[in-house]
């Protein structure tokens, strides 16, 4: 059976790019494990979809960390998304992919 990773509650700003689109949209991250977050939208008028790509950056204040990861939304409903993380040169990839699809 398959193990998912532990996921940690969190009330962290965000800020969320998505490739091939203009500005930044802000947001709450309200969990994070290894291998993803969930994330709702506070300022924005795009509300990110399934199947995009996006670069996000969130500050860990309980460790005083800024981290800035790329990831790909695998869901979402309402204005909030799942976000799976991935390499950045994936992103590279898949961006090329789709692009000459």
């Amino acid at each position: 059976m398959l193990e998912l990773p532990k996921r940690f509650s969190t009330l962290e700003f965000a800020t969320i790019e998505i490739y091939g689109r203009m500005g930044k949209l802000q947001g709450t991250m309200k969990n994070l494990s290894k291998s993803g977050c969930f994330v709702e939208l506070t300022k924005g008028s795009y509300v990110p979809q399934e199947g995009d790509l996006i670069h996000l950056t969130f500050a860990l204040t309980s460790i005083n960390k800024t981290r800035s990861v790329s990831g790909q939304v695998i869901w979402n409903k309402g204005v909030g998304f799942g976000i799976m993380f991935i390499k950045k040169i994936d992103v590279s990839k898949k961006i090329i992919k789709n692009k000459y699809a």
